[in-house]
């Protein structure tokens, strides 16, 4: 069951802001969300074989050309904070 206080935690970790009456919102829909990867995560595949069905795909894949990019300072310009022309993001996961 999803709260206020886990969708206030998501919201400080993805760097949002939310009122109180749109974080209630918000524990409605992810419930929903949640319901319906739990539906999802039910439908047998085991039968499947993805394999096979990939290598029968009919696909047409694009041809890889070089084209202009940003640069590496362009990507990060934005970023809250950023460290030697990289991304600097708090640590998720200690080292023990």
């Amino acid at each position: 069951m999803i709260t206020i206080d886990d969708v206030k935690k998501l919201a400080k970790l993805s760097r949002l802001e939310f009122t109180d009456e749109e974080a209630a919102k918000f524990v409605g829909e992810l419930e929903a969300t949640l319901k319906q990867v739990d539906a999802i995560n039910k439908v047998d595949v085991s039968k499947i074989d993805l394999i096979e069905d990939t290598i029968n795909a009919d696909t047409d894949l694009r041809r890889d050309e070089i084209i202009p990019s940003l640069t590496s300072s362009e990507i990060v310009a934005n970023a809250p904070e950023r460290e030697d022309g990289a991304f600097l993001v708090p640590v998720t996961v200690a080292e023990e």
